[in-house]
């Protein structure tokens, strides 16, 4: 396995146009990602169910995107990383947009597992282009100004989710988030035939799209990458899993409108571009080990004051703070990420993805049966004494397994 000491000698210019190409197809992924959070209670009241139930169209999502990503890393080390972002982008804006067609919440189960399907091509093939053009060395730096992209995304769909679904009904978010696919998809294939980074590829793995895969299995004899995986799991369960419920919890107990629901939770991506605009200050003064402590105090703020049901504008305090520590912790998991496996990073950036968003899938279902038994305050309860845990573990780990 290629060790970081070599990544770190590359003195590559970083391509910041390019990047900025493709994080308008992530801004547009991540926004798609999103903006069904704050929509949960209103399609629980549109086809007559419980916000639980409803939320099956974030599940149905993050299934297809979780599980296909296991196929469109490899996919992109083979065919180009580029390629696939611009034909997931397209495809899934056609899916999504279907849902506002739909007449029942099965309908936009399929249509929404078909776009996460499509859109699994998205983000993960993004992240392994960077850890293929990026040296090591300035790699960190480099993810955190890209998620500026994937959280004004997240801030897009769910704020602006909130007010057309008050305005306009749920059906124009669905519109709104496809139309945003297919613009940043249609952009990025006629950037590709003009931009000779765009159209550039690294070698296939040897083997191929079989290569590739082999790698992946290989990933868990790798201590290192074992470390890694497993924390970003963990993350996705306690993390996205309780969250998903704030914007029905919001709607529950302070009773606010659907506009100022995605206006509040979209604090949390607030709060996560605050770090990506930070970062390069936060690693250079303090390194990654001080950051990860930090993630430990902030995301244990957060939850807890939630689980309090304070004032509203503490409330507001908690979700933003909770975004800010959550890239604390996500953007070292998604840098030691790209080391995996250097000659195909398409997959390894594929198992990881794959393993978030499966992480997701079960906090979700999981949280759905807790929250509607018993309501949103143990949950949140639970994530302020968990998340701490985790972060030490996974900074003990690296501290451990990881190359030097």
């Amino acid at each position: 396995m290629t060790t970081v000491a070599v990544e770190d000698v590359g003195t590559d210019t970083v391509p910041w146009r390019a990047l900025f190409l493709l994080g308008a197809a992530s801004f547009a992924s991540s926004a798609a990602l999103r903006f069904c959070d704050p929509l949960l209670p209103t399609l629980a009241n549109a086809f007559d169910t419980t916000p639980g139930k409803a939320a099956i169209v974030i599940t149905a999502y993050a299934v297809s995107y979780g599980f296909f990503q296991l196929l469109t890393g490899p996919l992109g080390d083979r065919y180009g990383k580029v390629r696939m972002v611009t034909l997931g982008a397209i495809l899934s804006g056609l899916f999504t947009l279907a849902c506002a067609f739909a007449t029942g919440i099965d309908q936009i189960s399929v249509l929404r597992f078909l776009a996460g399907l499509t859109g699994a091509a998205i983000i993960p093939n993004c992240i392994a282009f960077i850890g293929d053009t990026v040296p090591f060395a300035q790699r960190q730096a480099v993810l955190a100004r890209y998620m500026i992209f994937t959280s004004f995304g997240a801030i897009s769909g769910q704020a602006i989710g909130g007010v057309l679904a008050d305005a306009l009904g749920w059906q124009s978010v669905f519109i709104m988030a496809g139309a945003f696919l297919l613009l940043a998809g249609t952009v990025l294939a006629i950037q590709q035939r003009s931009s000779p980074v765009l159209s550039r590829r690294q070698p296939a793995p040897a083997g191929g799209v079989r290569g590739s895969l082999a790698q992946m299995l290989a990933l868990r004899n790798i201590p290192y990458a074992r470390v890694v995986l497993m924390a970003v799991t963990i993350e996705a369960v306690l993390f996205y899993g309780t969250f998903t419920f704030l914007g029905a919890h919001l709607r529950q107990v302070y009773n606010i409108s659907y506009t100022a629901i995605g206006a509040m939770t979209a604090l949390s991506a607030a709060g996560a571009a605050a770090y990506s605009w930070s970062a390069p200050f936060l690693l250079g003064r303090f390194g990654e080990r001080a950051v990860l402590g930090m993630a430990s105090v902030f995301l244990a703020a957060s939850f807890a004051l939630l689980a309090l049901t304070p004032p509203v504008w503490l409330v507001a305090v908690a979700i933003a703070i909770g975004g800010f520590g959550f890239v604390l912790l996500h953007n070292p998991l998604q840098t030691n990420a790209t080391q995996m496996t250097p000659g195909s990073r398409g997959a390894g950036i594929a198992t990881f993805a794959f393993c978030f968003f499966a992480g997701q899938t079960a906090g979700v279902a999981l949280c759905s049966l807790i929250y509607d038994q018993v309501g949103a305050p143990p949950l949140f309860a639970g994530a302020a004494l968990l998340l701490p845990v985790l972060v030490f573990w996974f900074r003990a780990g690296l501290a451990r397994t990881r190359p030097v």
